[in-house]
């Protein structure tokens, strides 16, 4: 990210699809990491740009990348998958998914983004088991979808901005299926990279290394497949897809 180091993202779970851009264009923000002042920065910051989200740079074209990167990863049928994006953002990559799946769910920490995902939707034609709420995942966990599972839960460009990874990462793991997949994209961590100061109160790091992202998903019992950087686009970010299964 060049400074990229994000402007905005919900980072506490904040938006994500939050692709974000921070620039890039995040989206997310998202509680990230527990419910504190970490996540209630990004959900302000959120809020507060809500009407620049889809205008950041790259924002729409990234939303478009990643969500082919993870349909190219993951097995997907319009009858009958169902997946979770965390940190949802405006929606700007889980409504590329809507005519492959059938039913789609995204959560935020931020109640504006989440209220333009919606009209997305809405606006897109989706079908009623489209939607995106606004929660914490951490301080909600237990009741923002109680007992739900999902063939694909992912988090777009969102993984930077949470203050506990590991965390949040244990806490989508249960939200997968048996024999289903968890996908992280975010920036792809490279020596140099560091996070600019005007974005340290929702932005936590510059990106992950394909160890990180290792050491993440088997902590929370996941098996871990691959780490790829996704087609570039001039002048973005480097990116990458990691793929983790949940053993059937």
């Amino acid at each position: 990210m060049s400074d990229n180091t994000s402007t905005p993202s919900n980072a506490s779970a904040p938006s994500g699809g939050h692709v974000h851009v921070h620039h890039h264009h995040h989206h997310h923000a998202h509680a990230h990491g527990h419910g504190g002042n970490f996540a209630e920065a990004n959900k302000e910051f959120y809020n507060a740009t809500v009407d620049d989200f889809d205008n950041y740079p790259h924002a729409k074209e990234r939303g478009i990348r990643t969500a082919l990167a993870i349909r190219e990863a993951v097995p997907l049928n319009k009858e009958s998958s169902s997946v979770l994006e965390f940190a949802c953002g405006t929606g700007l990559v889980i409504k590329e998914f809507i005519p492959y799946v059938k039913e789609i769910v995204g959560i935020d920490i931020s109640p504006a983004v989440v209220e333009r995902c919606n009209k997305r939707f809405k606006e897109l034609g989706a079908n009623d088991d489209c939607y995106a709420v606004t929660a914490n995942i951490v301080a909600e966990k237990d009741t923002v979808f109680p007992g739900r599972k999902f063939d694909v839960v992912y988090c777009a460009s969102a993984y930077h901005h949470l203050d506990s990874p590991e965390e949040i990462t244990k806490l989508l793991a249960d939200f997968v299926k048996p024999g289903g997949s968890l996908v992280v994209v975010d920036n792809i961590m490279a020596e140099g990279k560091t996070v600019d100061e005007k974005h340290k109160a929702y932005v936590t790091r510059y990106g992950f290394t394909e160890e990180d992202m290792k050491d993440l998903f088997t902590k929370a019992g996941l098996v871990f497949v691959s780490y790829a950087q996704v087609p570039p686009d001039e002048g973005d970010n480097d990116i990458f897809i990691s793929k983790a299964l949940k053993s059937a």
